[in-house]
């Protein structure tokens, strides 16, 4: 910014951020009309303020000042998410209990040993100083995990906020700009749907509503205007009598922040961005947490349970040490004088051990492995156009039995055209013609004319931006060779009225301008189009080919309905019927815009219409739908389409989509038949308030159960849907136990979409209040994605399953070894060191491993899983405990009989008489020194190294069975399609050679590590796990268990073993990047 510009930013424009915020305050904090006074009298009105601002009302911003703007106003750019630092988030993994006592044990160890052992003190630090180590590479890969998390989150942030753009007026000319450059001034164009940036006045508008539920709460749609319409509905109002003065009795010209389009299209002015709008304030003060997914609590749950088991036999371990401990030393009586040192040491030792089993025992790497698999999906699914907003939709959509989607756009292009039309004949338009003469269609020059105003006038946007039927309506007048635009000029000056295309309405009505032959001298004219049955049932006459009127009565319409639209349907043509009627002055009210008696539709749409013709507009089948369908249809997933076309035309495209094969009882219905059989909604406790003292909402359920069980099953189209209806069944559905996704694209799919188990909004024609409320976002739009959204759902939860078969065998052979043996032998087999390297394998690595698995399409091949599966299958717990009982016999055999079959180096000074290697372990059964004796002079046995060793090759050759979990023959296909597995894998095994080989007395393994016979013992027992897996494969499934069935919520704040351990997985699942505004 020049010094020039600095001087001139405070003074650059006449109005400042306080007058604004307090132009929106006096709307936020309404009685009546406040804002309204404020903009007339001390703004002096739009045009005022647009002056103050420094803008043009018809040319937009200049965009020679925008860094002023900025400075001034402030910027509607988001600050870079406050991300956690590295250290930050290893100092929070290191805020576990657990690793805490770890760390204090270690310290205490070093302390006692560098006092007590003066012969070795130069090495007494090792074993203490290892401890840490381990503890703090475990923080190390814990934190790391999470700081690529939080990446992940800001990379779908940044990317979300890419595809936000709104339509702007920017020196003179209409431009695309991101939401993130809007500036203070800026005219920006009003959509259906859209959320509203900035805080904003409404310079010019037709029919526009908002939600401001988001930032009021009240759940209702409020009617906007410009200040002048909103000053003539204040006239109005206090002309009437006994007219009570409130709220929302009069429109308002203010746009708040953060609420949402509901209907209507215009222009407004921004008064407001960033911090100081309405949405800014809030998101200061936001901070996002994600919320813990249904597979989370349920693999919680079993983590619990493991976990409590390993705290028994950790506290039992324990207790046994100490009482052997005084039971052997009270026999040979105690020297506390000369020997203090020393047993502090053991009781250092014998609390290690039981905490190190507690760190083994509970498996914080279940909750750890579906972030971790979930990030990994999320990431892939954007390459297969699913944006991912709610990270528990990506494993919900592998138990997803049902899909209920929309029509246009998804099972179609989307790319509409006007094929035929009738007005008393079929016509047939060529839509590879690029020019048709409209006179083929409509001999007569009259009705051509009201036609061809009618669907430029009555018609919203520009060819490329506007909906799918206007679209195709738009292109048909550009065959005419028709300049639309000019017509809106002509018959549609500011400002006009406009009544817009509802799900209620099916219909839209705007009303022309400066009409010269107007049968009443009134130059004012109403055109209306809309769902063609409902449309033509309000019309008394049509015109024919020849131009004549001719009476409709019950009868001919009927006949059109039966013979034109049928015809059109099965030939699945969304039919639109176009007509119009001439009004008279001050008939529906002074602005002709009173409403009919049912509230919906408006007094002079609701007879005497004249049809001038119906189209039949084609939208093309996507290519890939019918297979894809198919695909659904083999892997148990139940196919619905609902959309607002008729039954015939809905039958007609569901069938060339392979939804439906043949007509059942109940296959298809329409949306209004289908709500009025099951009785739409109840409370399923009407007595309780849906806020109670206690904070318990009553659930609604469907009204009519047993009809709709009748009902769902053949259900397959469901037409003339409205939201209500679509709303009604995603709630029946799950109320039947299945798990439902919806699409949808328009604002009124919002609540199906928040309803569904998972939402799928359109990326391309959805709108901002669609996407809003899906957790999920189709980039493009396509049926297919939702296939890919299956499978890479159901691939979390076998890549899920893959690490429990995995971690759960290691935790029990884990467990068994150092319970067993600390009991039988006063120590672990396997040290405290060592088990935390054992951990890290099983936890961390393991979990990033085979949690990355890509997915297969074989994945679609069955069902999907059920809400109450048992995670942990039968095939799984037979391969679990037959893999754990034989490595568990492996390690037992190696510790007890080790010295009678394995070979010491001949060179080695430590060696039995028979060459073998000295037994390692440190008693005997009977409380006597064995190689205790050896200890200090030689270090660590090599009996135990190969221990050790062999208990990791044993888990680096199970990590290859765990792949498999359906008892597949070969475990090495599609090995190389995942080369995190395969750098683990080959990691670990290298990582274990330089730990055994040179870390002597670090990870207490023997200081000349293992001789290459030992070595291919070690690796020649680890191989025996394929081949007791293999055999394994053999063993029926029914004499297995299965575990692990209900989901169980977790009460955070419940004790339990996880708490103990909690923290880590806890941070990684609920942390998200806050984000605010400049």
């Amino acid at each position: 910014m020049s010094e020039e510009e600095q001087k001139l930013a405070p003074g650059a424009f006449d109005t400042n951020v306080d007058e604004l915020v307090e132009l929106v305050e006096a709307y936020r904090n309404r009685n009546f009309k406040e804002e309204i006074e404020m903009l007339q009298e001390k703004f002096e009105g739009p045009e005022g303020l647009a002056e103050k601002l420094k803008t043009n009302l018809e040319e937009g911003l200049k965009c020679d000042d925008l860094f002023i703007r900025d400075k001034v106003f402030g910027s509607n750019q988001k600050d870079p998410p406050v991300r956690n630092g590295f250290w930050k988030l290893f100092m929070e993994a290191m805020d576990d209990l657990m690793l805490k006592i770890l760390i204090v044990c270690a310290i205490v160890s070093i302390i006692i040993n560098m006092i007590f052992e003066e012969e070795h003190r130069s090495i007494a630090w090792i074993e203490g100083g290892a401890i840490l180590l381990a503890v703090f590479i475990v923080s190390g890969v814990t934190a790391w995990n999470d700081y690529k998390k939080e990446e992940q989150f800001i990379k779908l942030n940044e990317y979300s906020d890419s595809k936000k753009n709104v339509g702007a007026i920017r020196k003179g000319v209409e431009t695309i700009i991101n939401i993130n450059d809007i500036k203070v001034g800026d005219i920006i164009q009003v959509q259906p749907g859209m959320s509203i940036p900035c805080d904003a006045i409404l310079l010019k508008g037709s029919g526009v509503s908002t939600d401001e539920s988001a930032m009021t709460g009240e759940s209702i749609e409020l009617k906007k205007g410009n200040l002048e319409n909103c000053l003539q509905k204040l006239e109005e109002f206090n002309e009437t009598e006994d007219a009570k003065e409130g709220p929302h009795e009069i429109p308002s010209p203010v746009l708040l922040s953060g609420t949402q389009i509901q209907t209507g299209e215009g222009w407004f002015l921004v008064i407001m961005v960033g911090k100081n709008s309405c949405v800014g304030k809030i998101m200061s003060k936001l901070n996002q947490d994600v919320e813990m997914t249904p597979l989370q609590e349920k693999l919680e749950q079993i983590a619990n349970d493991i976990g409590l088991l390993g705290t028994y036999a950790a506290a039992i371990t324990v207790i046994v040490l100490f009482i052997r401990f005084f039971i052997e030393q009270g026999m040979e009586g105690y020297d506390w004088g000369n020997n203090i040192g020393e047993y502090l040491e053991i009781w250092f030792r014998y609390l290690i051990v039981g905490v190190t089993i507690i760190v083994v025992a509970v498996p914080e790497g279940l909750p750890l492995a579906v972030i971790i698999s979930l990030a990994y999906s999320v990431r892939k699914m954007l390459a297969d156009n699913n944006f991912v907003k709610r990270l528990a939709a990506c494993e919900i959509m592998g138990g997803a039995n049902n899909i209920c989607s929309d029509k246009t756009g998804t099972l179609t292009k989307n790319e509409m055209n006007v094929t035929n039309i009738w007005n008393g004949r079929d016509n047939k338009l060529n839509v590879e013609f690029q020019s048709i003469d409209p006179s083929t269609v409509f001999p007569d020059e009259k009705t051509r004319d009201l036609f061809i105003q009618s669907c430029a006038c009555n018609t919203v946007g520009e060819i490329g931006n506007t909906n799918a039927t206007g679209e195709a309506i738009l292109k048909m007048l550009k065959q005419f060779d028709i300049d639309y635009n000019n017509l809106r000029e002509t018959f549609l000056p500011d400002p006009f009225v406009r009544f817009q295309f509802t799900s209620k309405r099916k219909k839209m009505s705007t009303i022309l301008q400066n009409i010269e032959d107007n049968e009443s001298d009134y130059d004012k004219r109403l055109h209306v189009k809309g769902a063609s049955e409902i449309v033509l049932k309000l019309c008394t006459h049509y015109i024919d080919e020849n131009g004549e009127q001719v009476e409709l009565t019950d009868e001919l319409k009927e006949d059109i309905i039966n013979n034109t639209i049928t015809d059109y349907a099965k030939q699945a043509l969304r039919t639109i019927c176009v007509a119009y009627r001439d009004i008279e002055e001050e008939e529906g009210g002074a602005t002709h815009e009173d409403d009919a008696e049912d509230g919906v539709n408006k007094q002079i749409e609701m007879n005497g219409l004249i049809c001038l013709g119906i189209l039949g507009i084609r939208d093309v089948i996507r290519p890939e739908v019918p297979d894809a369908v198919n695909i659904c249809q083999k892997a148990g997933i139940k196919v619905r389409m609902v959309t607002g076309d008729n039954k015939v035309t809905a039958l007609a495209i569901a069938k060339e989509c392979n939804i439906i094969s043949g007509e059942n009882e109940d296959s298809v219905l329409e949306g209004p038949e289908f709500y009025e059989r099951v009785g739409g909604l109840v409370k399923e406790d009407p007595e309780l308030d849906s806020n109670d003292s206690n904070g318990r909402e009553s659930k609604e359920v469907v009204k009519n159960m047993e009809e709709f069980v009748k009902i769902w099953k053949n259900l397959d189209v469901l037409a003339r849907s409205r939201p209500e209806d679509k709303y009604l069944l995603v709630t029946g559905i799950k109320q039947m136990g299945d798990t439902v996704a919806v699409t949808g694209d328009g604002t009124n799919d919002a609540p199906a979409l928040k309803k569904a188990d998972v939402g799928f909004a359109m990326g391309i024609t959805g709108t901002d209040v669609a996407k809003h409320a899906a957790d999920i976002i189709l980039l493009d739009d396509n049926f297919s994605s939702i296939v890919k959204a299956c499978m890479w759902g159901r691939n979390i939860y076998a890549n899920i399953r893959r690490f429990l078969q995995f971690q759960l065998t290691v935790n029990i052979v884990a467990l068994i070894s150092a319970f067993i043996g600390s009991c039988i032998l006063r120590e672990s087999p396997l040290k405290s060191i060592q088990l935390l390297w054992v951990n890290m394998i099983m936890d961390s690595l393991a979990s990033l491993a085979l949690a990355t698995e890509p997915p297969k399409k074989e994945l679609l091949d069955g069902p999907p899983y059920r809400r109450d599966e048992y995670i942990i299958s039968r095939k799984m717990v037979k391969h679990i405990l037959t893999i754990a009982i034989w490595q568990s016999i492996v390690i037992f055999t190696m510790v007890f009989a080790g010295e009678h079959f394995i070979p010491e180096d001949p060179h080695y000074e430590l060696k039995q008489e028979n060459g073998n290697i000295v037994p390692g372990r440190s008693y005997t059964f009977n409380g006597e020194p064995l190689y205790s004796t050896y200890l200090k002079a030689y270090g660590p046995s090599r009996h135990y190294t190969m221990v050790f060793t062999t208990f990791v090759m044993l888990q680096v050759f199970n990590m290859l069975n765990a792949r498999k979990i359906n008892d597949e023959k070969n475990i090495f296909a599609g090995m190389t399609d995942n080369p995190m597995f395969l750098t683990i894998w080959v990691g670990i095994f290298i990582v274990q050679v330089v730990i055994t080989q040179f870390s002597a007395d670090v990870f207490q393994v023997n200081r000349q590590g293992l001789t290459l016979t030992q070595w291919a013992i070690c690796i020649g027992l680890g191989f025996s796990c394929w081949i007791v897996s293999f055999i394994a494969k053999y063993i029926p499934d029914t004499i297995c268990p299965e575990l692990g069935k209900k989901r169980k919520h977790i009460d955070e704040h419940q004790p339990g073993v996880m708490g103990l351990r909690r923290g880590i997985t806890k941070k990684l699942t609920n942390r998200m990047p806050s984000m605010s505004f400049n």
